[in-house]
């Protein structure tokens, strides 16, 4: 297949440019943690250092307060040695660059975290923890209500390490002297704010909503030792529960927290009047992390790709293309432009030339697992529109598919995505791999849409010869009021099938585990 950017590269001639997007006296060095890249410019002990913390934050956050559907995104952290290097990658407010010491920005195929050595640690450090707090939740793809998104961000962000412990959950003063001086929120009108709401946006009213987002969410993980483990699970439940379409959210809080607002409203103003605010302390989940941490020094194409990705996310740089499509030619074995030139013409509705490079990409080994499951997406998509319980997926066709969903699945063991397309490459393929299966089952009951996953099951049970377990499933999605019409008009075929007794056009040898539900 020609890529994409053959065109857009003879516009430009034989004869490229050399790119230096930093300066050659400034030494940069590279290293790689479990679920970070980091490029720097400053000493090899900060670098280090804000490696583990990123990592051990990311633990304690997820160990806390888990994310049953979280993944983990490409995440990339520059690390500027100083204000001067930083300051052609701020963001422009009024046309300069912005005031800011660090900051995080999030896109579909990858994150990033960026800051400078040389500034005021612990206040950089609150700023990129709550952003990435909310990197973290955004990932999993649920719409979580403001006021946790918020709070969880603003509890977070004060975690710190101490020795082999953290310590987290201190005290805001900002948050507290504001609340001692002005009436709480009712919380049925906390849990209503949204982000067009006056609370959210309107100068003293935003900073209450913050400080008693913030007040909650501290008095349900860090409150009394006997009281916070079980408001805890208490929360997850709540923040479950109103996720489910149209529910009532004073009902839910009821069935929660066993109380209704104005008994936890007086709990909330003890615990705040109180005036005592316990620290969260433990063991770093991850243990002596940072010395597994070996730096190497970093290659000028390598780290020009991660400045020019980093810059055009911020500033949206018109030039990004043509630097990256200079890159691409002189290193043609690397995917790392191909990836950052599809996330740019994905960005402009240029569809097919985003593919184009995402193929190339995953053609040179990308390590990033968006490519595969973006790929697999497009490709079974296109399937769908005509799909019946007769098509029979080429062998050719299955075996890419199962290429790129399972080194996906590698990369990124949790993304439930990559799992849902697989069960529907297994239901279609001539002869479909259990393990696969029972590996999409299992998934399963974590996503928050599971018809598609369900009837590729559901078709499999079929196809190895499990009426039973095929037919309940078809009944389940039938019933369903969140299965989409085409979903429910194929497993009202299937039942029809089932019921005539009609044979899978390709029997197979065994059946996934166990049945869905």
């Amino acid at each position: 297949m020609k890529s994409p950017s053959s065109r857009w590269l003879a516009l430009f001639g034989a004869g490229l440019l050399s790119i230096t997007v930093a300066p050659a006296r400034d030494k940069w060095i590279a290293a790689r943690s479990p679920h970070f890249e980091m490029f720097s410019s400053a000493s090899e002990s900060d670098s280090r250092d804000l490696l583990n913390k990123l990592e051990q934050f990311r633990a304690t956050v997820l160990a806390i307060y888990p994310l049953p559907r979280f993944y983990d995104p490409k995440t990339t952290i520059v690390l500027f040695a100083t204000d001067r290097q930083f300051k052609p990658y701020k963001p422009l407010f009024d046309g300069r660059a912005a005031n800011v010491a660090g900051y995080c920005t999030g896109g579909f195929d990858e994150t990033m975290i960026t800051m400078t050595a040389d500034n005021d640690s612990e206040q950089t450090d609150e700023i990129i923890f709550h952003e990435y707090v909310h990197l973290l939740i955004g990932s999993t793809g649920d719409t979580m209500p403001l006021w946790l998104n918020e709070g969880l961000a603003e509890l977070f962000s004060t975690f710190k390490i101490v020795g082999d412990s953290y310590e987290m959950c201190r005290e805001k003063p900002e948050h507290t002297n504001l609340l001692r001086n002005s009436h709480l929120m009712p919380l049925g009108e906390l849990f209503a704010v949204t982000r067009q709401s006056s609370d959210y946006n309107e100068g003293t009213r935003q900073g209450i909503y913050y400080a008693e987002s913030w007040a909650f969410v501290h008095f349900m993980v860090c409150g009394k030792e006997s009281e916070s483990a079980d408001y805890l699970s208490r929360l997850s439940r709540f923040n479950e529960l109103i996720a489910s379409p149209n529910a009532p959210i004073h009902r839910s809080f009821r069935e929660a927290f066993g109380m209704d607002y104005d008994e936890m409203e007086r709990e909330l103003g003890r615990y705040l009047n109180g005036g005592s605010y316990r620290y969260k302390r433990g063991r770093l989940v991850l243990g002596d992390l940072a010395s597994q941490i070996k730096f190497r020094p970093a290659g000028d194409f390598e780290r020009d790709v991660a400045l020019i990705n980093l810059r055009w996310r911020v500033r949206d740089s018109g030039d990004a293309a043509y630097q990256l499509l200079q890159l691409a030619q002189s290193h043609p074995e690397s995917p790392l432009p191909h990836e950052v030139l599809a996330a740019v013409a994905w960005k402009s509705d240029d569809t097919e030339v985003a593919l184009g490079h995402w193929q190339r990409a995953a053609e040179l080994g990308s390590d990033n697992p968006f490519v595969y499951v973006r790929l697999a997406a497009d490709r079974l998509n296109r399937l769908s529109m005509g799909l019946s319980l007769d098509y029979r997926m080429p062998e050719e066709l299955a075996g890419t598919l199962r290429g790129w969903l399972d080194r996906a699945i590698t990369l990124s063991p949790r993304w439930l995505e990559a799992y849902e397309k697989l069960a529907m490459v297994e239901a279609f393929a001539e002869q479909p791999r259990v393990d696969a299966a029972n590996r999409a089952q299992e998934a399963a009951p974590k996503m928050r849409d599971k018809t598609r996953t369900l009837f590729a099951i559901a078709v499999i049970h079929w196809r190895v010869g499990d009426d039973a377990g095929a037919r309940q499933i078809a009944e389940f999605l039938i019933a369903a009021p969140e299965t989409s019409p085409q979903l429910r008009s194929l497993a009202k075929q299937l039942k029809k099938r089932l019921a005539l007794k009609n044979p899978p056009a390709a029997p197979v040898a065994a059946a996934p585990a166990g049945k869905a539900s």
